[in-house]
């Protein structure tokens, strides 16, 4: 038997433990024993490593070859017929942690690093961005009914530390017009299914809430244009010197399942001949001028919908009351909020889609979306609601609605961010690309590497069709994440991620 570089002899006991107790055929071994028995599992192991413990990775077939364009001379010739399973595991690179906590990890450390270079400099940023105003701003969703909450107590956000109060105690114990109790006394803790759930089904909103799920992207457009023009005005105010608004952008599902909105905002200088260029900005663009900018222009930003056959004026979309600015205190732990508690909080609901209304599931079709409906419970009244607003009738306003059912109504980008205001995701991939590609490259072949960075710099060219997605076995799932383990415990901590 071959086990290959990343198989440890303790490894391969475990597996053929656990796999002779599977229910197979009298005589035949089980799907993790027949796989590690197989002569080539050494190489399929080392291969799927790269994967990096992906939980569905996309198959491809094909073939590629890498040129030296300087020289022309073939470097490296790639078929994926060589390949144990004849296909190439690639990650499927999603950012959902419910779908594939592997691949979103990375994309959650992509995001962190992209939002804080943003604001502590680096990846092409200028360190002087630590000295310019920033601020971390929520942008909450209006009331479309009573839900159970868990309001925070301890009047001190932002510090880690909550006292959670009663849900909604009322000592008139109110009933709704449908004979629903509209308090409850109850303090919610961690995983208490009610959390977000309306007191009222039927007193709730639920079209309104979709409305402003799909709508809410642009009430956001909206929004940041109002600031702009107000920074345009006080700079002619001003003389002319120029401030430019940049930003990273977090959409979050709330437990009720509305959309809300988390930002980071800085203000830069404006170069009009260089759009791109992050300058200091002019002295009267302060972080109070921000702050307030950004309050006026939530309380006084609206949008109405087109009209719909069940709402002919269509709905008016607007913020919640709750509008709170924060200012980011940059290199001060002990401050309210810092750059740190802004990435990480940020990249972490990067992640994160209608987990926390507690609804999962991939685009819904007229076959499937009946299994999502239920009446009783909050989500599939929602769900319902989004695929009654996008019927064909409606027109084509609506018509993405359906499409983005699963997701509540909500059919916008979870991150986005202002050109210029850091790096980029693409050219984060590329690095690490490049960083893995040479740590792999003095791994196998040190003498033949090229000690100029020239090295990196080739031309590939190929052909691939796609086969498929995830492993061919809940066996092969097993050993593949094992393998990518063990691949993180012997790779430099420098490419690790």
């Amino acid at each position: 038997m071959t086990s290959g570089p990343l198989a440890s002899p303790s490894l391969l006991a475990e597996v053929a433990a656990s796999a002779l107790g599977a229910d197979v055929l009298p005589g035949q071994p089980g799907p993790t024993l027949a796989r590690v028995l197989r002569p080539d599992f050494g190489r399929w192991q080392a291969h799927t490593a790269r994967a990096r413990g992906c939980t569905r990775p996309v198959k491809l077939r094909g073939h590629s070859t890498t040129i030296n364009p300087r020289t022309g001379e073939v470097i490296e010739s790639f078929d994926t017929a060589a390949l144990p399973d004849a296909v190439l595991y690639k990650p499927c690179g999603t950012r959902r942690e419910s779908v594939c906590p592997a691949c979103a990890e990375v994309y959650r450390w992509d995001a962190y690093h992209l939002i804080a270079a943003g604001l502590r400099g680096g990846k092409g940023v200028p360190d002087t961005v630590t000295t310019h105003p920033a601020t971390f701003l929520t942008l909450t969703p209006p009331s479309f009914g009573l839900v159970h909450t868990r309001p925070d107590r301890s009047g001190q956000p932002g510090t880690g530390h909550r006292r959670l109060g009663p849900c909604r105690p009322r000592r008139d114990h109110p009933s709704c017009a449908h004979g629903r109790p509209q308090s409850c006394g109850v303090v919610h803790g961690d995983g208490d299914a009610r959390t977000g759930t309306p007191l009222c089904l039927d007193c709730y909103d639920h079209p309104g809430q979709v409305a402003w799920n799909a709508f809410v992207p642009k009430l956001w457009t909206r929004t940041i244009d109002a600031v702009k023009r107000e920074l345009a005005r006080l700079s002619r105010q001003h003389g002319g010197t120029p401030a430019r608004l940049r930003y990273a952008k977090v959409a979050e599902f709330q437990a009720r399942g509305a959309v809300h909105l988390h930002a980071l905002l800085r203000l830069d200088g404006d170069d009009p001949d260089d759009p791109e260029a992050v300058l200091s900005p002019p002295s009267w663009a302060t972080v109070e001028l921000l702050n307030r900018l950004l309050v006026d222009a939530a309380a006084t930003t609206a949008i109405r919908t087109p009209s719909h056959p069940d709402q002919a004026n269509g709905w008016l979309i607007q913020w919640g009351r709750q509008v709170r600015p924060l200012t980011v205190a940059h290199g001060l732990p002990g401050a309210e909020i810092t750059e740190q508690h802004v990435a990480g909080y940020l990249a972490k609901y990067a992640t994160k889609a209608t987990e926390p209304a507690g609804h999962l599931s991939t685009r819904l079709t007229h076959s499937t979306v009946r299994i999502y409906t239920d009446p009783a419970r909050h989500t599939g009244r929602l769900i319902a609601a989004a695929w009654e607003l996008g019927r064909p009738d409606a027109g084509p306003a609506w018509s993405r609605l359906r499409p983005w059912a699963h997701m509540l109504g909500f059919g916008g980008h979870f991150a986005t961010k202002s050109r210029a205001y850091s790096t980029t995701f693409t050219a984060l991939r590329i690095a690490r690309a490049t960083a893995m590609r040479r740590a792999n490259a003095i791994a196998a072949q040190p003498e033949q590497l090229p000690p100029d960075d020239d090295s990196d710099t080739v031309l590939v060219v190929g052909t691939w069709t796609y086969a498929g997605t995830g492993w061919r076995t809940t066996a092969d799932a097993a050993l593949a994440l094992a393998a990518a383990d063990a691949a993180r415990s012997r790779r430099p901590a420098a490419v690790a991620a």
